[in-house]
């Protein structure tokens, strides 16, 4: 591994480190206004839509990452392909909207008009942010994206403690629609700046045209692959919100988004090996990848000691006391938590060579390890329950990944899948 890798690791980092402040503040100041309760129903809400936008982008962006890094000439036709697959979405959700409103598909809590509004607003500005976040990092540009999510948190975080503060009454809806509408915004401004920066790459060329059925066939992978990965993650929230009461769910979803941040460090690390090993510049080597995964277990062992020290008194005065339930489940949360953090960089190593199918296997044995536990054990255990059965199942799947590498890797070395 290289110096220059390390340099890249430590500037990146430190923007990552404030967008995980950002995050973290605007968590708890959701906890501190809206209670257990209510940040229960708004954060649940919020995970349909990304279920929706995680469907809806049908996990192109891989198939742009994988693509755009290989070949730089290709980002022009890849780029105007963005905005069309944008725009007929738009359209269809447009379409789509209404109709599942008038026949009661869907039965929001809220107006059905700002749903609309919201879901809208998320999705589209999700799907291009994400389109074109991984242009960006094609091109090496790993800090906008981050810096734009940062800025973007710390602006609601302001709004919403302005809002409160002096108008509770319509400040809240006000914060909402502001918070639905960010990944659009966000979305926007880092188009303005790729196009202003990277002129030149983004200009079409006949010689060069995109290969459609590859990037289809390379993304409906991905697709597959991610679909299982929100299951893993997200699906005991609907097994939560069937079985147990709002003020547990509210607890077990500010539990879940605290073993979240924890992933923003090794997503960083694959984020920056992805190019390299698809280019098979480096990374390639057995050793680099089990030092890699090494120094995500001590940060993580690190993470856990402090996180001991603050203990369930430190989370109470931070969160509020309805959130008594928060450090139990996240105790129980953190051995898979730890699990997920080394695996984060097997699964980018697998996907820079072209080998999704190994991450959508891993994925399956963790998503039935989850699905049978939840069955069995939410009505029962309640949250704890679900916090036991989601460790498990990362476990699982880390076990399967690295069993995996570990046959396919000979301790020599490993060489770089083609291209």
């Amino acid at each position: 591994m290289t110096k220059q890798f390390w340099k890249k690791i430590r500037s990146n980092t430190i923007w990552k480190g404030f967008q995980l402040l950002s995050v973290f503040l605007l968590n708890v100041a959701i906890a501190r206004v809206f209670k257990a309760e209510g940040s229960g129903d708004f954060l649940f809400l919020l995970a349909n839509f990304q279920l929706a936008a995680t469907i809806a982008s049908l996990s192109i962006e891989s198939g742009i990452q994988y693509y755009g890094t290989g070949d730089h000439s290709l980002l022009g036709g890849l780029s105007r392909f963005i905005f069309r697959y944008t725009g007929w979405l738009t359209l269809l959700l447009l379409a789509l909207l209404p109709l599942f409103l008038s026949f009661h598909l869907i039965s929001p809590s809220l107006n059905p008009v700002l749903f609309s509004v919201y879901a809208l607003g998320f999705i589209t500005g999700t799907i291009l942010f994400k389109f074109f976040s991984v242009i960006g990092y094609a091109v090496r540009s790993f800090i906008l994206p981050t810096a734009l999510e940062t800025a973007g948190n710390g602006g609601l975080l302001i709004c919403l403690w302005v809002l409160n503060s002096f108008h509770p009454a319509w400040g809240r809806s006000l914060f909402f629609g502001l918070f639905y509408i960010m990944p659009l915004i966000n979305g926007a401004l880092l188009i303005l700046y790729l196009r202003k920066k990277y002129a030149t790459l983004f200009k079409e060329t006949a010689h060069s045209p995109v290969h459609f059925p590859s990037l289809f066939r390379y993304s409906g992978m991905a697709f597959l692959a991610n679909v299982v990965f929100f299951g893993v993650y997200r699906i005991d929230y609907w097994f939560v919100a069937f079985y147990c009461s709002p003020r547990e769910l509210g607890n077990y979803i500010q539990a879940s988004r605290l073993g979240q941040l924890f992933f923003h460090f090794p997503q960083l690390i694959a984020l920056i090996i992805f190019p390299d090993v698809v280019q098979g510049v480096a990374f390639t080597s057995r050793a680099a990848i089990l030092k890699l995964m090494a120094s995500i277990a001590g940060v993580y062992t690190l993470c856990i000691l402090v996180f001991l020290v603050v203990g369930k008194t430190g989370l109470l005065w931070i969160l509020g006391p309805s959130f008594d339930l928060v450090y139990p489940a996240f105790l129980r949360l953190f051995p898979g938590i730890f699990a997920l953090g080394p695996l984060t960089v097997l699964s980018a190593y697998f996907a820079g060579r072209n080998e999704v199918v190994i991450n959508l296997k891993g994925g399956l044995v963790a998503l039935l390890l989850m699905l049978t536990g939840d069955l069995l054990f939410i009505p029962r255990y309640h949250i704890m329950g679900a916090a036991w059965v989601s460790s498990v199942a990362y476990v699982g799947y880390f076990i399967y990944g690295y069993t995996v590498f570990s046959i396919r890797s000979p301790k020599e070395g490993i060489q770089a899948a083609p291209i």
